[in-house]
């Protein structure tokens, strides 16, 4: 599938909603560029993640939390800058 998107003044691209829902992007998406391409992917809530893990069972919990964790706080400083 290909798109031609405007881009506004402020730099923002708007994503179809249709598209936003069949790549399951929420609040925020992770984007990094390669080469001469601009990567655009979904970020699961960390809440989330740990909701998976409790239903589907796990054998260390504690060592889940400690990975989920560790994720949510690289998450918050790739927020901050």
């Amino acid at each position: 599938m290909e798109l031609i998107l405007k881009i506004d003044s402020k730099g923002r691209i708007l994503i179809p909603a249709y598209i936003r829902r069949k790549l399951n992007f929420r609040n925020i998406v992770r984007v990094h560029v390669e080469k001469d391409r601009l990567i655009i992917r979904p970020v699961k809530n960390p809440v989330d993640r740990l909701t998976e893990t409790v239903i589907k069972g796990s054998n260390n919990i504690e060592e889940e939390i400690s990975r989920l964790r560790k994720i949510a706080e690289k998450e918050v400083f790739s927020r901050l800058g």
